[in-house]
């Protein structure tokens, strides 16, 4: 719980004890990048919980936005700091799973380090074999989901929402198109709503072996015969 202070039309202050803490971390287990719209309503729904008749009331006047005013960027921040850990659980996993802490990438880095970083030969290979098995073993799971599932317990692994995020986290670390430092949550955003056009994600999903850019097209006709649980998900 947290104690709000907020304005009244009066000048009068109010002080409201809120789970602003449960409505964030239940939203969060679920969408990593929520629009204000899913904030508040998350918001009001534990409001809604633990104060029926205040929530009423607030509903009826306009003091509701007095109050999601005095919360707002509390919650922003909540969800700011929750997926940069996650995106820094993220990184280290791709360093563990693809060789690349001898060569791990300086996190004041410019652009061009960036650039420079994701055009030497272990980035990529390391971009190869992201979306390969880890090993020769039919059953064995590919690198990507290696990576998901250390960084999610199995739980949030059930959620399309969570195994969306880590992927476009791990791809654009790795990806030579973005070439910062930074994974910012807009860009995240940005190509999480370009999923179902992206056709490296597309092919990974179907099962389909990938190469770099210039072999694309002469082998992505290679099946893969064993499905996992992260793609089921997805799928």
């Amino acid at each position: 719980m947290i104690s709000v202070r907020y304005r009244h039309l009066g000048g009068e202050y109010s002080h409201l004890r809120v789970p602003m803490t449960k409505a964030c971390h239940r939203l969060f287990q679920v969408n990593k990048t929520p629009l204000d719209t899913d904030l508040e309503q998350a918001f009001k729904s534990q409001i809604q919980a633990h104060y029926p008749n205040k929530i009423r009331e607030l509903d009826d006047s306009s003091e509701w936005i007095k109050l999601w005013n005095a919360v707002h960027l509390i919650m922003l921040e909540y969800f700011q700091n929750h997926k940069s850990s996650y995106v820094r659980k993220i990184k280290d996993a791709i360093y563990i799973y693809l060789n690349l802490f001898s060569c791990k990438l300086d996190q004041f880095a410019r652009p061009e380090e960036v650039r420079n970083w994701k055009k030497s030969e272990k980035v990529i290979k390391a971009r190869h074999d992201l979306w390969h098995k880890m090993n020769d073993d039919p059953d064995s799971p590919y690198t990507i989901e290696s990576i998901l599932q250390k960084v999610f317990i199995e739980e949030k692994l059930k959620n399309k929402d969570n195994i969306k995020f880590g992927v476009t986290v791990a791809w654009m670390f790795l990806d030579l198109t973005y070439d910062q430092i930074e994974i910012l949550s807009s860009k995240v955003q940005e190509r999480m709503n370009q999923w179902d056009s992206n056709p490296i994600i597309q092919d990974w999903l179907k099962g389909k072996e990938l190469f770099e850019d210039d072999q694309d097209d002469q082998n992505n006709d290679s099946e893969v015969d064993q499905e996992s649980g992260v793609k089921e998900i997805i799928n």
